[in-house]
C-alpha cells in the first residue's frame, strides 16, 4: 500500500473514526536474535529507552541534528530518507525496532501538515513493513491526544477520533500499523520527565519556573494521566513487554489535571502552590482545537500483564532529584 502525503487535510477527514480492535495478549513475536534498535534515540523517551536496553542488550540509536555526538552505537540518520533506513535495518537485522521519533508540538503539526504526516504516520507505518520483512519486533509510542464522548478514563477498546493534524497522524498510524502487523506492541501514554538537553517538557517548563519563582498557569479543565520516561523505558526492556501486542495504555491510575500536576510538582520542590494559577483552556488563547479530556485506563497493564506502575509523585520525585 502506497501511503500519499496529504498537503491539505479537511475538517472531515480529520474526524477519521477508528475503533480499536486488536488488544490480545500474545502474538506472534521476532524470530530473529540479532541487537535492538531504537528510533529518535536523543529524544526525551527515546534517550532514556536507548540507555535502559543498553545496559543489558546490544542497542543502537538514530539521532538527527542534535547535540548527541556519532558513535559505533549512537547513528545519524534522517529517518526520511527510507533508502538509507531501509539499508541500516537490512544489515543490523535487529530482532526489535522501537520507535520514538514523532513531531508532538500541535502548534508545528498544524502549520506544517506534511512534515506532521511523514514523521508520525509515514515513517512508522515504514518501520512496522520493515520490521515484518525481518521478522523483527515492532514497538510504536503513539499518544493520548485524541477524542472521545467517554468522560472517564478510556480502554483501548474505547472509540475515539483525531481532531487536530496531530491527533490524525498518529491515530493513522496506530489504525495502519495494527491492521498490517500481528507482532507490534503500540503504546498509548503521556509522559513526563526531566532532561539537561531537552528543554520542552512540562517538567522542565515547571521546573525553570519555580526556580526562577515565576507564576506559571495550569489548565484545571484539562485532565491526562502521565507517566515518568523512565517507568516506560523499564517497561520496554522487561520480559513483560515481549508478552503483549497490539494495543496498550501505559499510564498512571491516577488521572490529574494539568494544574493540580504542576501543583503537585511545587509541592515536590518545596515550592508554594501559590505560583500556579488556574487557567482553562476554553478561554485560552490557542489556535488549535485540542481534546480536553485525555486520561487513559491502565486496567489492561494492570489486570493482564500484572505490571504495577509507582505512584504519580514517586515518578515526579524520581525525575525531579535527576535535576538536582
Amino acid at each position: 500500500m502506497h501511503l500519499r502525503t496529504p498537503c491539505r487535510v479537511s475538517e472531515k477527514t480529520l474526524n477519521l473514526e477508528y475503533h480499536s480492535q486488536m488488544i490480545s495478549s500474545s502474538g506472534p513475536k521476532a524470530l530473529n536474535t540479532g541487537p535492538v534498535l531504537i528510533f529518535g534515540a536523543s529524544g526525551l523517551l527515546g534517550s532514556r529507552v536507548f540507555s535502559s536496553f543498553s545496559s543489558a542488550f546490544e542497542t543502537y540509536g538514530t539521532f538527527f541534528k542534535s547535540s548527541f555526538t556519532p558513535t559505533a552505537k549512537m547513528l545519524e540518520l534522517d529517518a526520511t530518507d527510507k533508502l538509507k533506513v531501509r539499508q541500516l535495518v537490512i544489515n543490523l537485522k535487529p530482532s526489535r525496532i522501537i520507535n520514538c521519533l514523532g513531531l508532538t508540538n500541535v502548534e508545528d503539526c498544524e502549520k506544517r501538515p506534511e512534515a506532521s504526516w511523514k514523521l508520525n504516520a509515514e515513517i512508522p507505518i515504514f518501520l512496522s513493513r520493515l520490521s515484518m520483512e525481518i521478522s523483527a519486533d515492532f514497538v510504536q509510542i503513539s499518544t493520548d491526544h485524541f477524542h472521545s464522548e467517554l468522560k472517564m478514563p478510556r480502554s483501548e477498546s474505547t472509540f475515539m477520533t483525531g481532531i487536530n493534524h496531530y491527533g490524525f497522524t498518529k491515530l493513522s498510524a496506530d489504525k495502519t500499523i495494527l491492521q498490517e502487523n500481528p507482532a507490534a506492541l503500540i503504546l498509548r501514554t503521556n509522559f513526563f520527565g526531566y532532561s539537561s538537553k531537552v528543554d520542552k517538557s512540562i517538567l522542565n517548563f515547571a521546573i525553570t519556573a519555580f526556580n526562577l519563582d515565576q507564576q506559571i498557569y495550569g489548565f484545571e479543565d484539562v485532565i491526562f494521566s502521565p507517566v515518568g520516561v523512565s517507568e516506560i523505558a523499564k517497561f520496554l526492556s522487561s520480559e513483560h513487554s515481549k508478552e503483549i501486542y497490539g494495543l496498550l495504555n501505559f499510564v498512571t491510575d491516577n488521572p490529574i489535571s494539568k494544574y493540580d500536576f504542576l501543583k503537585l510538582v511545587g509541592d515536590i520542590m518545596g515550592y508554594s502552590g501559590a505560583n500556579v494559577e488556574r487557567s482553562s483552556i476554553s478561554s485560552s488563547d490557542l489556535t488549535v482545537r485540542r481534546p480536553n479530556y485525555l486520561a487513559l485506563s491502565p486496567a489492561r497493564l494492570f489486570n493482564d500483564l500484572g505490571y504495577p506502575i509507582p505512584s504519580l509523585r514517586a515518578m515526579l520525585e524520581n525525575e525531579i532529584q535527576r535535576h538536582r
